[in-house]
């Protein structure tokens, strides 16, 4: 009877391959930090604050010239800045009762050195829900909704007025 056993190099081989399948699924399975710049993305925000800041009230606010943001979480801000924008040439609106689009303004906020002003706030409530906002970066129309529908890519204003005001006629006709 002859005994058969793993060479060396085949012991090692598998232990390498353990360790690679071993690394991968903590990789995989370890939670985000909530500061994980990659998480932000413009169509994926409302999501972010909602996973990472539940039953809080949170405000991805953007400081002039528009480039560095930072979140205040109940009242407090939160320690990382983030640079959302890879221009400075962003816009914010907001849509009457009519559907129209008008420049947003923001009131300045409190940071360490001062009050600055704000050129964009994203706004998610204690409740989850997201205050409706029309943000304009590069061509690119990025419209907030107030509830949980999937956040949308435009390519002009007027397609959001008309997305709005068909919706609201909608609305008007079923009642």
């Amino acid at each position: 009877m002859k005994k058969q056993a793993f060479s060396l190099m085949e012991l090692m081989l598998v232990v390498v391959i353990i360790g690679v399948v071993y690394a991968m699924a903590l990789s995989s399975l370890k939670p985000p930090k909530q500061k994980d710049i990659e998480a932000f993305s413009l169509l994926t925000l409302p999501k972010y604050l909602r996973e990472n800041f539940a039953l809080q009230d949170a405000k991805l606010v953007c400081f002039e010239p528009c480039g560095k943001c930072g979140i205040l979480v109940d009242g407090q801000w939160q320690e990382d800045e983030i640079e959302l924008f890879k221009s400075t040439d962003v816009r914010s609106y907001t849509l009457d009762v009519e559907g129209f689009a008008k420049a947003s303004e923001f009131a300045p906020h409190d940071i360490e050195d001062g009050y600055k002003q704000a050129c964009f706030i994203l706004h998610k409530y204690s409740n989850d829900a997201i205050e409706p906002i029309i943000l304009e970066e590069k061509g690119r129309f990025i419209y907030y909704k107030a509830a949980y529908e999937e956040v949308k890519s435009y390519e002009s204003l007027t397609s959001i007025q008309g997305a709005y005001q068909k919706e609201t006629n909608t609305i008007r006709t079923q009642q």
